[in-house]
């Protein structure tokens, strides 16, 4: 696919990579050419994955989720460096782009960090801030084998490509990225409704993914379908951009795609890419579970099989703002919560009757759940999957699970 005719691509036509064969030095094609990037998910976008699908042109976001141990991640960032296929990403001289910040050739790694925002504001930045610095990074050799430069210094250390927010106020890192990232660090942010999305071009953000009700993991409660968001959100950006001039950032469309002709409808729609991340649970190199990966194959009516809920994380205690659940494989946990609810004559809880309804330990369920999580027992503990689900059948790479959905593999030939 030509990373000029897509605008998802271009934003990143700066990051390439070296072709065998030709000088030291010489840069070749730019190293993201599928417009497809793998979603920031715990426990399944281990570095294995983010690598294999950097190194097959997508855009990887390692997920930085709940963390609270900085040192952790760093390590875990650093691991993937030496899964690349290429000694490293070389960044083209940005000096002729149009771009700001035009002339700085600090080199970026392939793959982008995803931040849950309201957790990041509990955690301060102080991660943000050394992942832009290039603390994810190793100590890299010069094309001479050195890792120093002719004058002795230390070759810089590289960011990543990109970082991404979901589920908060990401204005606050916004200002500290433009502060202290490099030229040419791209910011995504993920939205659930037309107003986030208006509020994210008035912003400048590069990248806006548009998260429909069919995505698995977490969303908020009240958001719509993709086949009506994303052309709803297209036209409100395009109408800014010609009253006010406001650059319509790139839109990515996320929930339920597995098909490649899935692609090619939110593609007419107006999305230049796509959030995949049910799709890449199953895959080889994803680090999750084979019995849990077994479980995403053998579901079927994904619609049917998932369902949102709360009551995860209200037995993890993880402390979720209001007006978000999460999309998971139906089990006996979402079961006893429907019937309770039944029982209870409660249709659809909200605001702090939904929060009592699923904070009281009528059942059971508690004990089961300690029990489950030792024992990994997902007839207990959640498997985050979308309505997507259904469509996938086959454990395979995650190259050619891209191809597939591209339609680029042989049999779509």
């Amino acid at each position: 696919m030509s990373t000029a005719k897509n605008q998802f691509l271009s934003l990143f036509s700066h990051i390439t990579r070296r072709t065998r064969g030709v000088g030291v030095g010489k840069l070749s094609t730019p190293w993201f050419t599928k417009p497809i990037a793998s979603a920031p998910m715990n426990g399944w976008s281990g570095p294995k994955l983010v690598a294999a699908v950097a190194n097959h042109g997508g855009v990887p976001i390692f997920p930085i989720g709940y963390f609270t141990d900085p040192a952790a991640i760093l390590k875990d960032l650093q691991s993937i460096l030496p899964l690349l296929s290429d000694n490293g990403p070389q960044q083209d001289d940005i000096g002729d782009s149009e771009e700001e910040g035009a002339g700085n050739k600090t080199e970026l790694l392939p793959y982008a960090v995803g931040f849950i925002t309201f957790w990041l504001d509990r955690q301060g930045p102080d991660l943000l801030l050394k992942i832009l610095e290039g603390q994810g990074d190793l100590p890299h050799p010069t094309p001479s084998g050195e890792t120093t430069t002719t004058g002795g210094a230390k070759k810089a250390l590289r960011p990543p490509a990109a970082v991404w927010f979901s589920f908060g106020d990401y204005r606050p890192y916004l200002k500290l990225i433009r502060q202290h990232g490099a030229a040419g660090t791209r910011v995504i942010v993920q939205v659930q409704t037309v107003q986030e999305a208006i509020d994210a071009q008035r912003d400048g953000v590069d990248v806006i993914v548009l998260q429909g009700t069919e995505s698995g993991g977490h969303g908020a409660q009240r958001v719509r379908p993709l086949l009506s968001f994303i052309p709803e959100v297209v036209e409100a950006l395009q109408e800014r951009n010609k009253s006010n001039g406001l650059k319509v950032p790139a839109i990515l469309a996320a929930g339920g795609i597995s098909l490649n002709s899935q692609w090619r409808a939110v593609e007419a729609l107006g999305a230049s890419g796509v959030v995949v991340g049910t799709g890449f649970m199953p895959t080889f190199e994803s680090p999750g579970a084979q019995h849990a990966k077994e479980r995403i194959l053998n579901a079927s009516d994904g619609g049917d099989s998932t369902v949102r809920t709360r009551i995860f994380d209200e037995l993890r205690d993880f402390g979720w703002p209001e007006g978000y659940d999460g999309r998971v494989v139906r089990n006996l946990v979402t079961d006893r919560e429907e019937e309770d609810m039944k029982t209870r004559s409660v249709v659809e809880p909200k605001g702090a009757e939904a929060f009592k309804v699923l904070r009281e330990d009528r059942t059971g369920t508690k004990e089961d759940w300690k029990r489950a999580v030792k024992d990994q027992d997902l007839d207990y503990i959640p498997l985050w999957a979308g309505t997507g689900v259904g469509l996938l059948k086959k454990q395979m790479s995650a190259a050619e699970w891209m191809d597939q959905l591209l339609g680029e593999s042989e049999k779509d030939k």
